[in-house]
């Protein structure tokens, strides 16, 4: 996953129905997690390494100087990092890392098994989890069965198009029509694209190989890339070749969507600003296609930014408190209020100020029907294989089942690299 779509989530949730009921999280002294809160001792200083810049960060130390100001014996000390998760891994083992590391769920995996992050279910329950924050998001800080620790936001890339360019009723229902639309559109426009995307870029493809039914690895570290479903998933993707530029990376696809070259784009929260404020398109959202061989939903990964405790930190009780604080009901909204990110606690997600606003909305019913991000440690096996496939399909030098299997075989060396 690229650092940029890392960095700005890093959204980018919910309106799960499942979730509605959720309470609004917990917060200071609150022992709905398994923790009671005459038992923590409020002092201290939690340093909490991380990845967010600009704006993003502004709002979120906003909340932490609120926690210090209810505790004044708490020093919050927020320290940006490149390469977060392997400067926290050298630097844990070294007995001088963070208290807390703040980045995105595929990573927990590696930190887990590296022990540089502990489960934490003595202050945070499965149950405190699984009834305060969406479904995907739960997941997501779960691994091996512990809980490590809270969802902060969720995103998931979603259709989105230029509402000047597209009609209503030409709207993309299924699959079949997405290419239709794309084929009908650059005849009645030469030189244009009806829609556009990353076509070799394993985290934008996801969607459509877990909508056809595929998978990329699973938590054991079987491959799923040479199966009949993958290779459906491969083809489809290779048949949009004639309807897009011949080279079609995150870059071109965002600069032809902002340009008006292109009618509609599959992109992230990441984009909206650029999109929306900068370039002035009215931006319109729609969830993407069913697949018309399956009637299922293009699945794509939620990748979800999380808050996890480390194996240096001193007064873990602490810091879960904090975190916890940090990821309820009324500090997701003031957060999303200055960032527009998607919130992981479910009543944040819910509530008619996070819902009216039409860009979160959007991401958020997307959200509904994708994956969680696998926080597996051999997904990190996955990205090159899978992306050299694609690539490797879109240029035509190798058949879909060529480059799967291809694909397959290198994922496989990867895992047990990791294995062994």
């Amino acid at each position: 996953m690229s650092m940029k779509r890392v960095l700005t989530i890093l959204l980018p949730l919910t309106v799960l129905s499942a979730m509605l009921f959720a309470a609004c999280g917990g917060s200071s002294g609150d022992n709905g997690g398994g923790q009671s809160g005459n038992a923590i001792n409020y002092s201290g200083t939690i340093t909490i390494w991380h990845g967010w810049q600009g704006d993003y960060l502004t709002a979120k130390k906003a909340i932490f100087d609120e926690y210090q100001k209810l505790h004044p014996q708490v020093k919050i000390q927020l320290v940006q990092q490149e390469n977060v998760v392997d400067k926290s891994i050298t630097a844990i083992k070294a007995k001088n890392g963070p208290d807390i590391i703040a980045w995105v769920d595929d990573s927990l995996g590696k930190l887990a098994s590296s022990r540089s992050v502990i489960p934490v279910d003595q202050y945070i329950s499965a149950d405190f989890v699984n009834s305060n924050y969406s479904k995907a998001a739960a997941q997501a800080v779960t691994f091996n069965g512990k809980i490590y620790g809270v969802p902060e936001t969720v995103e998931a890339i979603t259709l989105m198009y230029n509402k000047k360019l597209v009609k209503e009723s030409d709207l993309p229902k299924t699959t079949d029509d997405l290419l239709n639309f794309a084929k009908t559109y650059q005849q009645q426009n030469a030189g244009k694209y009806g829609v556009i995307w990353p076509t070799e870029d394993a985290y934008y493809n996801a969607a459509w190989f877990y909508g056809f039914g595929a998978f990329y690895v699973k938590e054991d570290g079987t491959v799923g890339l040479n199966t009949p479903q993958a290779i459906a998933a491969t083809k489809y993707i290779a048949s949009f070749k004639p309807y897009m530029p011949k080279q079609i990376s995150g870059d071109i696809a965002k600069s032809l969507f902002t340009e008006g070259k292109a009618a509609m784009v599959i992109d992230g929260p990441w984009s909206y600003s650029d999109y929306a404020n900068k370039a002035g398109i009215d931006v319109g959202f729609l969830k993407l296609p069913t697949v018309t061989s399956s009637n299922n939903p293009a699945t794509p990964f939620v990748g979800v930014k999380s808050l996890w405790i480390t194996s240096n930190a001193k007064n873990p009780a602490l810091a879960a408190d904090l975190m916890k604080f940090y990821t309820n009901k009324e500090n997701q909204i003031k957060m999303i209020k200055a960032t527009s990110e998607i919130p992981a606690n479910a009543a944040a997600a819910s509530d008619s100020s996070v819902t009216s606003t039409q860009s979160i909305a959007g991401y958020a019913a997307q959200v509904q029907n994708g994956v969680p991000l696998p926080n597996t440690p051999y997904m990190s096996a996955l990205w090159k294989p899978v992306a050299d496939a694609l690539t490797a399909v879109w240029t035509g030098s190798q058949t879909p089942e060529a480059a799967m299997k291809a694909a397959q075989d290198a994922a496989d060396k990867g895992v047990k690299s990791i294995q062994s």
